[in-house]
């Protein structure tokens, strides 16, 4: 297996850059991607904890800025989406593949995270094959924040493609648990949720209608 894991950023610069580190020392091998709109002082941190930083000239959605970082990266066969209020259990990267390969071996599918406070059926963050995304339609760039996950999830458990770790950890520190300090960031998530909502139903109801990129 070939994982790029990406890391979509905005704002935050010291949680950030404390996320990151842990990531990193929790994890051998790890190759990290952190997408940022090319705020300075984020570049800055993230360089200094060496990684490497692709900044894009303008914002980007959650589901634009892993579309890019994988478009980047061709050589990776699987992918792993994550965020900038994530805290990582040690050697989350080795138990995810370990738990992904019990589930599918290198093939097809996708395995989420525990630590997102949601139940089996829903993981906010995953490891996922490229063959799988691919025949989805790629990373849902259609919705502007929420669901993307939502829809993922739904259309590889209707294919029996779809597990939830057990072992591997990522702590979600949203504010919805309580676990973070609402800012601008997770206030223009919520701005869209209704209207990220209504897609969500719309696209279930139809099949899932493939979106031209």
């Amino acid at each position: 297996m070939n994982i790029a894991a990406i890391m979509p950023c905005l704002d935050r610069p010291e949680q950030t850059v404390r996320n990151v580190e842990r990531l990193l020392a929790t994890a051998t091998g790890v190759n990290l991607w952190c997408v940022t709109g090319g705020e300075p002082e984020l570049a800055t941190g993230l360089h200094e904890a060496g990684l490497q930083v692709m900044a894009y000239h303008r914002r980007l959605s959650y589901w634009e800025a892993l579309k890019w970082a994988t478009d980047s990266t061709p050589e990776a066969t699987h992918l792993i989406g994550l965020a900038n209020d994530l805290w990582a259990c040690d050697d989350w990267l080795k138990l995810a593949i370990e738990e992904y390969q019990h589930h599918f071996g290198d093939g097809p599918g996708l395995l989420g995270f525990a630590g997102d406070g949601h139940g089996p059926q829903h993981s906010c963050h995953f490891l996922v094959s490229r063959a799988l995304l691919e025949r989805y339609g790629g990373w849902p760039i259609w919705y502007h924040h929420n669901f993307g996950d939502a829809e993922l999830c739904a259309r590889s458990q209707a294919d029996g493609l779809y597990a939830k770790a057990e072992r591997a950890y990522l702590e979600h520190c949203h504010v919805e648990r309580g676990l973070a300090e609402d800012d601008a960031v997770y206030q223009a998530g919520r701005a869209t949720y209704r209207q990220d909502e209504a897609l969500f139903v719309e696209r279930r109801r139809l099949g899932w209608p493939l979106v031209s990129r």
